[in-house]
């Protein structure tokens, strides 16, 4: 296989008819291309050029693999732009966020976001910290709201920096008469729990809270999201730890009542991104509005 150095050469000589002209456009001697060209002519087993008075000029199997060799040339280069830039254009928002921003928080930045640009399109997709992941290594999306556990894995292409931070209530049917003030989390011992399902960033950070505690963690509803979660409690089937951030205000919902609870550290979410990229100007304000509606 030839190198990117071999292809270029070839490229150059082939564009400028000389050696010469080919060694002053590369920046390089006219005997360490001479040595490419013929290394490259020994791997192909084919002769690239003639030489005559006035220069070089192609053979006819030359000829026929210069487009080749030009279309690997910009392939490189276009996976070297793709690896330093976002995927997406300016007139594109490509994002992944879990359930509970994606209830408040995120509709209310693109909310901000459209009336300054009408005409952009948005894709999002929703799903556990590990899908958004995935979908951001693969070129997907090209940002991630996340639960945030620690700073990312450059290695494996991704970082994670400091988005906003959600205190937990704990959602209560309505009918249940409850105290005014905070309620602690032993309390919840021996309570039916609505959660959702394992898998889940807050679902973690719940267990971990409540081994911390010395509190056993069994629920007796897992669903598949938020909204699930309150509608399960409004029946009466639980009561439920959930993020504040994903819910209006308090007293806004009807069905249920919502207290603060103690005893669970405050849930931390990352925007997460590709290691090294830096987010296009569109991101970067969607970015913004969420923190400042947090």
């Amino acid at each position: 296989m030839p190198d990117v150095a071999a292809l270029e050469t070839f490229v150059a000589i082939a564009r400028s008819g000389s050696l010469m002209r080919a060694a002053d456009r590369l920046h390089r001697t006219q005997p360490s291309l001479s040595a490419r060209l013929h290394a490259l002519e020994d791997a192909w087993a084919t002769k690239l050029f003639r030489r005559h008075a006035r220069g070089m000029a192609l053979t006819p199997e030359g000829a026929r693999l210069l487009p080749l060799a030009e279309a690997a040339l910009s392939g490189l280069e276009a996976v070297a732009r793709a690896a330093g830039e976002p995927l997406a254009g300016g007139d594109e928002l490509r994002i992944g966020s879990g359930d509970a921003l994606g209830r408040e928080i995120v509709p209310r930045a693109l909310a901000k976001l459209l009336r300054g640009e009408p005409a952009l399109s948005v894709r999002l997709v929703e799903g556990p910290g590990s899908r958004l992941l995935e979908a951001l290594r693969g070129g997907e999306i090209d940002l991630a709201l996340v639960v945030q556990r620690d700073a990312g894995d450059p290695a494996s292409g991704i970082a994670i920096e400091p988005l906003l931070v959600s205190p937990v209530d704990v959602l209560v049917p309505a009918s249940e008469r409850i105290p005014a003030a905070a309620i602690e989390l032993t309390r919840l011992r021996g309570r039916r729990i609505v959660t959702l399902q394992p898998g889940s960033g807050f679902r973690r950070h719940l267990e971990e809270a409540f081994l911390r505690a010395g509190l056993p963690f069994r629920p007796s509803v897992e669903v598949g999201n938020l909204s699930l979660v309150r509608r399960f409690v409004a029946a009466g089937l639980g009561i439920a730890p959930v993020p504040a951030i994903a819910f209006g205000p308090a007293g806004a919902d009807r069905g249920i009542s919502r207290r603060r609870l103690r005893g669970v550290p405050d849930v931390s979410y990352g925007l997460a991104r590709r290691a090294g990229v830096p987010l296009a100007p569109i991101a970067s304000r969607f970015v913004e509005g969420v923190r400042r509606n947090k």
